[in-house]
């Protein structure tokens, strides 16, 4: 599909007639942070570990719906959540989850903690400034990505590694995780209650200025740098056909599924793993598919993180997370050029979070106008946005240059009595120097103002 014109505005309530949708779903989507969560289970690997949750330090603000959100128009809509204040490296975040058009629920979860503090039993350590942000997709229910927006950053947490060797603590408390939930799972089943749902995870870690991305399932990570001319996905969507090699080594099978439709013509479905007949090759939870008691094998659907890390550095604008239901319908390229052209066309360039919140709104109703059928999750961290920097550097040197030049008034002032003294007024040799002496400093000044420019912005 060509992206020219691609956030132009369409009949969306066209759209949405024909392709009529049914709230039926209570439970709010969207639960935001882990900061007030209820709990929900009794099985949390530590006691929960604090971290920053003042005022002052975590805020968040909802800006005016795009209009074809408004009135109902999609079931459950929740305002996106945004940051109102920068946090060291990260200068704003905004993130936002829809169950869709089509499904009647919302398996997605989003997980954000902007400043992970100290805990008390390591106070004597030294500790770097951290931040963790997830996205989880479930699948046959929502159990298995609530356990992990509450709970699956705790077992990374509480790894001794933790922050030093994050790559360590990420594997171990992955592992942790999964294993917890099967056993949760287990409980469930013996207990006569079926418990068969899993979830998807992508997770960014941010320790100091080292980025560290985990991956389980098809999510996706990417990174825009130099100002939208570089798109580098920081994650592999884990899909059967990507991981067929190994999946069969491990004994599992990898097939098409297809069905006819009313023209009498074959469709071909998605590629699944068997057993557990799953589009996706690795997961959280699925217990049917990994315990050899329900008819699966423990090595073909597996929760073991894929990490890339890497230095956030200046020519780094953002990283997008989002769950299969944006990229179902839209290309990592798709995402960041929208998110671009919506920078470019905001009037309020001074405020990042508020750009950051209509970007967010931009990708979700692009992916919905291109007719996406799966819940779908955005959210994006940013770093340095280039013409939000310019246009600071711009303010500042103009104030600066406004200063100077006042500044200069006044000295020209002070000279110019002073030499009244002890010159004839009259002379134009006297007239013609101090002209060309005020001439000389004010050309002096711009070109100070000049320089000071160039170094903001080069």
């Amino acid at each position: 599909m060509n992206n020219k014109g691609m956030f132009k505005h369409r009949d969306i309530n066209t759209f949405l007639t024909n392709n009529p949708t049914t709230e039926k779903q209570s439970k709010k989507p969207f639960e935001y942070l882990n900061l007030s969560y209820p709990k929900q289970f009794d099985y949390s690997p530590i006691k929960k570990q604090s971290y920053s949750s003042k005022a002052n330090e975590i805020q968040y603000k909802s800006y005016q719906e795009p209009s074809f959100l408004k009135q109902n128009t999609l079931p459950n809509y929740e305002p996106t959540k945004c940051s109102s204040i920068k946090n060291g490296i990260i200068k704003a975040y905004a993130a936002n989850t829809n169950q869709g058009l089509v499904r009647d629920y919302n398996e997605d979860r989003v997980s954000i903690i902007l400043n992970i503090i100290k805990p008390q039993s390591r106070e004597n350590e030294q500790w770097p400034k951290c931040s963790y942000f997830g996205v989880y997709d479930g699948h046959g229910g929502s159990a298995c990505a609530d356990f992990l927006r509450d709970n699956l950053h705790q077992f990374v947490l509480k790894e001794p590694d933790f922050p030093w060797n994050p790559i360590s603590a990420i594997t171990k408390g992955f592992g942790a995780a999964e294993k917890c939930f099967i056993q949760m799972a287990e409980d469930s089943f013996n207990k006569g209650i079926p418990e068969r749902s899993g979830s998807c995870a992508i997770v960014i870690l941010i320790v100091g200025d080292t980025c560290y991305v985990a991956n389980v399932g098809d999510s996706r990570a990417i990174l825009s740098a130099e100002n939208g001319k570089k798109i580098i996905d920081l994650s592999n969507d884990h899909k059967p056909e990507y991981e067929k090699n190994r999946i069969i080594k491990a004994g599992g099978q990898v097939y098409q599924t297809h069905g006819i439709n009313e023209d009498g013509l074959t469709i071909l479905g998605p590629m699944r793993v068997n057993p557990g007949k799953l589009s996706v090759s690795r997961t959280f939870g699925d217990i049917e598919a990994k315990q050899e008691r329900f008819g699966g094998k423990p090595k073909v659907v597996i929760a073991e993180p894929e990490i890339k890390q890497f230095k956030i550095v200046q020519d780094h604008d953002f990283i997008v997370l989002g769950s299969d239901g944006i990229f179902d319908t839209m290309s990592s390229r798709d995402v960041i050029n929208g998110i671009w052209k919506d920078v470019q066309s905001n009037q309020n360039l001074n405020d990042l979070h508020n750009v950051m919140s209509n970007a967010v709104e931009s990708v979700i109703k692009e992916s919905l106008l291109r007719k996406s059928i799966d819940n779908v999750t955005v959210l994006i961290i940013a770093f340095s946005i280039n013409p939000l920097r310019e246009e600071e550097a711009r303010v500042k040197t103009i104030s600066y240059i406004d200063q100077l030049v006042k500044q200069s008034s006044n000295i020209s002032g002070i000279r110019s009595s002073y030499d009244r003294k002890y010159n004839d007024e009259n002379n134009p040799f006297f007239m013609n120097a101090q002209k060309q002496k005020q001439n000389a400093k004010l050309t002096k000044i711009i070109n100070l103002g000049e320089n000071f420019r160039y170094r903001l912005i080069g």
